[in-house]
Order: C-alpha cells, then sequence, then structure tokens
C-alpha cells in the first residue's frame, strides 16, 4: 500500500516540475518578444551553466540542464554569475581551464572539475562583494548529475518558488534572475559567450531545471 502512495506522490510531483517548466516556458517567451517588439534595453541578473569543450577549447553555453547533465570523468563544468542583456554577450566563467589543471593529469579516483566564477563587483547586486572564483575536484558517484555535484560541494544553494537557481555558496543572499537596466550593467569583460536576445531567457529558464529536477528527486526519495 504505501509502495502505491509513493507512486502517487511522485506522478503529482513530476505533473507539478511539468506545470512550472511549461510556466516558464510561457513567461520567458513573452519576455523575449516584449524586448524585440519595444527594444528596452534590458540585461539580467543570473546563474548561467557552461561546459568546456576541448574541440573548441573554451566554453560552451550549455544545451543541457544541471538537474539532467550526467558529466563523465574528465569532464568540466562551470557556473557564472552575470549581467546579460539583448545587446550584451552571456558571460562565460573568465580565464581558460582544463581538467588536468584542476584535478591534476591523473586523479586517484574518476573525478570531474567544477568551476565557479561568482562574477565582478559591477554585475553584483547591490553592495555586495562576490566571492573570488574558484574550481573543484569532485569525486563523481556513479549517476550523478552536476545539480546533486553542486548541492554537496557549494551549499547553500537557494532557488525561487518556481526552481530556479538563485544562489549558489549563498551568493548572492537576495534576487533572483530580475531584470536590470542595460545602461548600467557592467562592461563587457571580454571573455564572454555569443550574442543573446531570447536565447539568454530560454538559458535562464533551463537553470530552472535544475531546482525542479532535484526537488523531484527529493521528493520520491522523501516518500
Amino acid at each position: 500500500m504505501s509502495g502505491g502512495g509513493n507512486g502517487g506522490r511522485f506522478q503529482t510531483a513530476c505533473a507539478t516540475v511539468t506545470a512550472a517548466v511549461v510556466a516558464w516556458a510561457a513567461v520567458f517567451a513573452g519576455a523575449g518578444a516584449a524586448v524585440a517588439d519595444d527594444g528596452a534595453e534590458n540585461a539580467y541578473r543570473y546563474w548561467s551553466f557552461w561546459s568546456w569543450e576541448a574541440d573548441d577549447d573554451g566554453w560552451v553555453y550549455a544545451a543541457e540542464g544541471p538537474g539532467t547533465f550526467r558529466p563523465g570523468a574528465g569532464d568540466l563544468v562551470g557556473f557564472r554569475f552575470g549581467v546579460s542583456g539583448e545587446r550584451d554577450d552571456r558571460r562565460a566563467p573568465r580565464g581558460e581551464a582544463t581538467f588536468p589543471e584542476v584535478c591534476g593529469a591523473e586523479p586517484a579516483e574518476p573525478s570531474m572539475a567544477l568551476v565557479l566564477d561568482f562574477g565582478t563587483p559591477e554585475e553584483a547586486p547591490g553592495d555586495a562583494a562576490p566571492p573570488e572564483p574558484r574550481a573543484e575536484c569532485v569525486p563523481l558517484a556513479e549517476g550523478a548529475t552536476v545539480a546533486e555535484v553542486l548541492a554537496e560541494v557549494a551549499p547553500p544553494l537557494r532557488y525561487d518558488q518556481a526552481g530556479l537557481l538563485c544562489g549558489i555558496a549563498g551568493y548572492p543572499v537576495s534576487g533572483c534572475g530580475e531584470p536590470v537596466d542595460e545602461a548600467n550593467a557592467a562592461e563587457d569583460d571580454g571573455e564572454g559567450g555569443g550574442s543573446v536576445g531570447v536565447p539568454l531567457l530560454v538559458g535562464v529558464g533551463a537553470v530552472a531545471l535544475l531546482g525542479l529536477a532535484g526537488w523531484a528527486r527529493a521528493r520520491r526519495r522523501a516518500g
């Protein structure tokens, strides 16, 4: 009997996650249309998710959310907090890193590398002081997602009610994907990615899947 109840609760959780994802898609699609229609110079302050591609010798904006991305041994992924807008570049983690630089040439066990870039003072909300960038070599648990790795090595994480990742390692302490006047946004640090606009909004929604997927797994395990 308890197994049936657990299954019902998990189905309800999955339905809630699906509804939330659809809601985020509608919100961001509307926001993108508004930017395109009125030419407003808006930018957004948020955490973005990246993977290091050796073939491209650089950071690539992740096409899959960290809640579903399962890294392999030798992978390097990163998060960057920053301000990006329609006329700006997506902000990749600054600097160049390689897996051997973070974990060594031959780590003792299968591992992944994680880079956290907390952004610049100009991108920080209010008078917040961003922590220094950091890199972690993390032993890989079988089947672990980047979301689960992040929760282990960079707590506390903070989410909004829709599951959007708002804070990593307690930074920032408030705010979540809020619009910022692009005219007052930080100047390009020369190490961003490609152009954004509507893809930026889709990217913010993708990061929201981190919280939604993790929340569903937590409900399933608790049940």
